[in-house]
């Protein structure tokens, strides 16, 4: 951005969200001198799409949240969700709620699809507002920086699983375990309610998909029959769990990545943990949508409240 625009993004969200705008005047990036740190975040450019995406965040999703002070507030950290909703909006709504909810806000780094690094404007709009293409150079000097690192372990597998499959986690990554074992650095599993419901994926059209260079061109129900508004995902009720962080790293050393038994072992058992949440959040929740009276997160007798209750065992 320029000087003008910079100063613009930075009054926008003071008159709109003053109390968001004290906190990201907490957040502070290594700035290389230019507005912006190595991987292209520049502060006023996260604000910009905060200022908007936050209304999503309040009235179109409604997003609840739990277990927030499971995330460390400083050094490296990886946050690994579940993926899924065809457009990656899960990774939106989660980085809103870490400006929102944490009490020294943290700009996650998400990791991108390589590809939507180079499709022009999208991926500088990605870089300044703080994500950064899933080269694992990327995310070594990432976590070698002390950032918030969220790594979908599911990749883009998981966005285009099939509406029938919904929260049935695809097999997952094993890069993040290597990286936390590597880098010494806890690993919070996450799980995101609602987010497999916003948008109903029914097929991949892999000829448009090859085409585009994309991983998939979904087809549902609304789209591309309604044209781009067949795009929007639907109004669905969100509620985000963070669960208690694994520091395998104190058990298991460096070397453990030459044992890919052992790595595999491992990953089986964050993804068990995040299956363990996914089923705690679908029994609890009241509906798709939210419809029916469920209260934001305002103790143990809310969604998100009955989702942390079962995960720590009654402690809400």
């Amino acid at each position: 951005m320029r000087h003008k625009n910079r100063a613009r993004a930075r009054s926008l969200l003071r008159a709109l969200s003053p109390g968001d705008y004290e906190k990201f005047e907490k957040v502070r990036i290594k700035d290389l001198g230019f507005g912006y740190d190595s991987f292209g975040l520049e502060v006023e450019s996260a604000m910009a799409v905060f200022t908007v995406l936050q209304y999503f965040y309040k009235y179109w999703f409604r997003v609840d949240s739990a277990g927030i002070e499971n995330i460390p507030g400083d050094g490296p950290v990886l946050l690994t969700p579940n993926h899924s909703g065809v457009i990656p909006i899960d990774g939106a709504m989660i980085a809103i709620d870490l400006i929102k909810k944490m009490s020294r806000p943290r700009i996650m780094r998400a990791v991108l699809y390589n590809s939507a690094g180079f499709i022009p404007f999208v991926g500088t709009f990605f870089y300044r507002s703080g994500q950064i293409a899933g080269a694992r150079r990327n995310l070594e000097e990432a976590l070698e920086q002390e950032e918030l690192v969220v790594a979908f372990p599911e990749g883009s597998k998981g966005t285009w699983k099939g509406f029938n499959e919904r929260y049935r986690l695809k097999p997952f990554n094993v890069g993040f375990m290597e990286l936390s074992l590597i880098y010494r650095t806890p690993i919070v599993p996450t799980a995101v309610i609602g987010a497999e419901e916003q948008y109903p994926f029914m097929k991949n059209v892999e000829p448009l998909a090859r085409v585009l260079n994309l991983p998939y061109f979904p087809l549902s129900p609304f789209f591309p029959l309604l044209g781009p508004v067949g795009m929007l995902p639907l109004p669905v009720k969100y509620s985000i769990v963070y669960g208690k962080p694994f520091h395998f790293y104190r058990e298991y050393g460096p070397e453990t990545v030459r044992r890919p038994e052992v790595i595999r072992l491992l990953v089986e058992e964050v993804k068990r943990k995040i299956e363990e949440m996914l089923a705690e959040g679908l029994r609890n929740r009241k509906g798709v949508f939210g419809f029916s009276g469920l209260s934001r997160l305002t103790g143990p007798r809310s969604l998100s409240g009955k989702i942390l209750a079962g995960i720590t065992g009654g402690k809400a």
